[in-house]
């Protein structure tokens, strides 16, 4: 019973089960995106057969001849059956998809329309055989399916795949949609109007030709058939009005109006499509970054609240103040551009910071240092930032080694995997600012200290240098009182070579190749 309810953490939050991480994970492999890409192309494919094959046997037909034989009524209650067998096989994983979301609410948002597709499938919503036309909102899903899969795609492509995807859904659907209600209400409409079979037989005029009275006739009785409707729904999408003729049912022209509306909107998001292009590529004229030319960079990735302040923090600092800065972030490039205006060197390149081909484009294979940060935009978990990363991490690594990384993670117990894949240094966040504050509340005045030396923008701040050829030899305590004097320093650790770093060492004498730390306003020189 308690297996669906969550567990919290220490903090509060909901933690997901095992179970539900590994439903996540089935659902995201690519083979069962395209599966249930097949099953909805199916699905739809059998639903304009159920329409076309119902419209033709409503005219008398007994059975229609195509290329696969004689269709039938028995042949409609099989396409009846196998799409009500996809349909639940739909069921079965939106089921699991909720049981698996860490957001219902987030749930509901991305498949509500799945969920109404469905409904056909129910007994109690068979009555009204028009909302098997819900059936054709999968189309939607196959879109998503196609868009997902486009995501190893660069910025620009992408964007211009999901444009494309987003006006060629709307088109089909409408066409679709408009084609299938029309045929369904009118072909419904004529049934019901057919003269019943005692009644008496209009008589011809003797001077009107009875050939063309037939034929007049066989075209009203056939005027909204399938193939009649779909070039109907063309010429009213486009044309702005119902075209040849309006539909004499008020369902009908109901689904008229509704394709004369959707024309006007697939024409606005066509046109804003294209200019959006247009501006975006006059925009960038004169501002491409040739990618290859970096050299000796920093990378960020991810943009969170942070990251403006590491580029104020890298801008203030002397040594740092004119390389090149590249954050890989997925937000919208534009924006981020106007906030980073009046940084010089800042470049942006929107794509997904895990990816090898990102990173490789970023120039990391030329970048002296990389700084990764937990990313929860998009409504990431801090588990799933976490787990970026640390593939972002260890990826980055893997490409070059010699690289400076430095990630940041929420959750200490994920450290053992920086550690064990040698990132060089990594940063606990929530773990930093619990100890500022403990340290506020017992020495007072502490943060305008650390607030000061953690900043290059005033005041003094953290440096470290290689120690002078003189100072190899001489004690930490001789060199801490000369600096002192002569150029107003305070030494605070030694780093020597394959060690962590001493803070205020007893006894030390410098080394060749160590490392010194220490407080400076402005950049030292040590001699």
């Amino acid at each position: 019973m308690f297996l669906f309810f969550k567990k919290n953490d220490l903090r509060g939050k909901p933690v997901d089960r095992q179970w539900q991480l590994a439903l996540r994970r089935f659902f995201h492999q690519i083979w069962v995106e395209l599966s249930i890409g097949v099953l909805v192309v199916i699905s739809v494919t059998l639903t304009l057969a159920e329409f076309w094959l119902e419209a033709q046997l409503a005219s008398g037909l007994n059975s229609v001849p195509t290329v696969f034989g004689e269709l039938t009524s028995a042949t409609m209650d099989s396409m009846v059956l196998v799409n009500d067998l996809i349909t639940m096989t739909f069921v079965v994983e939106l089921t699991l998809r909720f049981l698996a979301a860490s957001s219902k609410k987030r749930f509901f948002a991305e498949f509500w329309l799945d969920i109404l597709a469905t409904l056909p499938l129910f007994r109690v919503f068979r009555a009204a055989r028009a909302l098997r036309l819900l059936r054709l909102g999968r189309l939607f899903r196959l879109f998503g399916v196609m868009s997902r899969l486009s995501g190893h795609y660069p910025a620009m492509f992408r964007r211009g795949i999901f444009d494309f995807l987003l006006i060629t859904g709307l088109l089909v659907l409408t066409v679709l949609f408009g084609t299938l209600a029309i045929t369904h209400f009118e072909t419904s409409a004529r049934k019901k109007l057919a003269q019943p079979s005692g009644a008496a037989t209009p008589v011809v005029a003797p001077s009107t030709n009875v050939g063309e009275v037939g034929n007049r006739g066989l075209e009203s009785e056939n005027q909204f058939n399938l193939n009649r409707s779909f070039w109907f729904s063309i010429y009213t999408l486009f044309a702005g009005e119902p075209i040849p003729n309006a539909p004499r049912t008020l369902s009908g022209k109901i689904v008229s109006v509704f394709l004369m509306f959707m024309g006007l909107t697939i024409f606005a998001i066509f046109a804003g499509t294209v200019s959006a292009f247009m501006v975006d590529r006059m925009r960038m004229e004169g501002r491409v970054v040739d990618w290859d030319a970096l050299q000796n960079h920093i990378i960020i990735c991810g943009w969170t609240p942070k990251t403006l302040t590491i580029i104020e923090e890298y801008r203030a600092s002397p040594k740092t103040r004119r390389i090149p800065i590249v954050v890989i972030t997925e937000m919208e490039r534009e924006q981020l551009e106007e906030t980073c205006s009046k940084f010089s060197s800042v470049y942006f390149l929107q794509e997904d910071f895990t990816k090898v081909t990102a990173l490789e484009r970023a120039g990391i294979a030329q970048a002296k240092t990389c700084l990764v940060l937990t990313d929860t935009s998009g409504g990431r978990s801090e588990q799933d930032a976490d787990a970026r990363a640390i593939l972002a991490a260890l990826t980055v690594e893997k490409l070059n080694e010699s690289v400076y990384t430095c990630a940041e993670i929420v959750n200490r117990s994920y450290a053992t995997h920086l550690e064990d894949g040698k990132v060089n240094d990594f940063v606990v966040s929530g773990e930093y600012g619990a100890h500022m504050l403990a340290q506020a509340a017992m020495n007072r005045g502490l943060v305008g200290i650390l607030g000061e030396l953690m900043t290059y923008q005033h005041g003094n701040e953290f440096y470290r240098l290689p120690v002078p050829q003189s100072w190899i030899g001489a004690s930490f305590d001789e060199k801490l009182t000369d600096v002192k004097k002569s150029d107003d320093i305070i030494l605070v650790a030694v780093h020597s070579q394959g060690s962590p770093p001493v803070v205020n060492p007893k006894n030390y004498h410098f080394c060749a190749e160590d490392d010194v730390v220490l407080i400076s306003d402005g950049v030292p020189k040590l001699s």
